[in-house]
């Protein structure tokens, strides 16, 4: 009798049961998202946690292959998923509509098989990077350009990361996601469909082999459309890259995102400094009048009561400092995250449950 992979079975070296028990994180369901998830759906991964905040637009439609016309406004991780369960019913799905920092803790990078990064812009990429070499994540980065795109694989801990291409000015600079192009400067310069399936499927072909534990290219792919060819670059470990310190976990506590801060300092010592990752909102002002007010929480856009104009946030990374009745999670902290804990001169870092 047929089975779902027959034909899988048959490629040397296959290993269906390697890759029906991995786990991996994908940061980014855009148009190269897309035919990631679609790829590693249809080959049969086990599990699969889609992490990323925006919504469907128009826009997407001619180039992302899991979203439909009636998606728009939808969260793409919703819209993913649902398209992904239709494909492959036995994948097990997690979707973060958030930002990844508050959507996939640092020991859930660290516990996944694989993190596939398919954010838009340099700074987010580089964030991502940092995050991944603190837990000593493997992971592949990849984007596209208008004929063609790259493949950027990080599967050696000890090599080198995205951020080792640049130099520290460019590290430190920040810009907009506005496409998967991080070497353009133009932002009117897109990507067409072929191109994000193109570069999505590469990225698939080497995380399918990296989690059944065969070879894969040493270096990144880079891909001419134009021309029909793609090149090997080598990638080199910068030793002045600051993003390759990772750290070690000193306390294991059995608090969770959806216990108070109350809680968390009870477990980890009230007298220790316990820092988010993340900027955490604490108040609103507004610059146009003397309005002012304690607000707890993610950011959200809001407007003065009193005049209308923008009103600002203030934040702090001390979660010390929040109501002890506040859950970590209505601060931003993510599920599973490894918190630094300054305790005197020594910092240390907490694994939340």
């Amino acid at each position: 009798m047929d089975t779902r992979f027959d034909r899988h079975n048959l490629v040397p070296g296959w290993q269906q049961n390697r890759l029906s028990q991995a786990t991996v994180i994908l940061i980014g369901v855009g148009a190269v998202g897309n035919e990631v998830a679609r790829v590693l759906a249809l080959s049969g991964l086990g599990s699969l946690i889609i992490c990323d905040f925006d919504t469907v637009s128009i826009s997407n439609l001619s180039r992302c292959s899991l979203f439909r016309e009636e998606d728009i406004g939808r969260l793409k991780v919703q819209a993913a998923a649902d398209s992904l369960q239709t494909l492959a019913p036995d994948l097990q799905l997690d979707i973060r509509p958030y930002p990844f920092v508050r959507g996939v803790g640092l020991a859930e990078l660290r516990d996944a098989a694989l993190v596939v990064c398919c954010l838009d812009s340099r700074s987010s990429r580089i964030r991502l990077a940092g995050r991944c070499s603190l837990v000593r994540a493997p992971y592949i980065d990849g984007g596209t350009h208008p004929w063609g795109g790259e493949v950027r694989p990080y599967l050696d801990p000890d090599g080198a990361c995205y951020a080792c291409q640049f130099t520290p000015e460019q590290r430190s600079q920040i810009d907009s996601p506005w496409s998967c192009a991080d070497l353009a400067s133009d932002p009117q310069v897109g990507a067409i469909a072929a191109t994000s399936a193109l570069v999505g499927s590469w990225m698939a072909l080497i995380a399918t082999r990296f989690l059944m534990g065969l070879k894969y290219p040493p270096g990144s792919i880079s891909i001419d459309g134009v021309r029909g060819i793609s090149r090997l670059v080598e990638e080199r470990k910068d030793p002045n890259c600051l993003l390759h310190e990772p750290i070690d976990i000193s306390q294991k506590v059995t608090v969770s995102i959806d216990d108070t801060v109350e809680t968390l300092l009870q477990q980890v010592g009230k007298s220790r400094k316990i820092v988010s990752w993340e900027p955490i909102q604490h108040s609103m002002f507004c610059r146009s009048c003397s309005f002012s007010e304690e607000r707890w929480g993610i950011q959200k856009l809001a407007n003065c009561p009193n005049c209308g104009s923008p009103l600002i946030p203030e934040t702090t990374l001390s979660i010390n400092s929040a109501p002890p009745n506040l859950l970590l999670k209505d601060l931003g902290i993510a599920p599973r995250e490894i918190l630094a804990v300054r305790d005197g001169h020594e910092v240390i870092y907490v694994e939340l449950k």
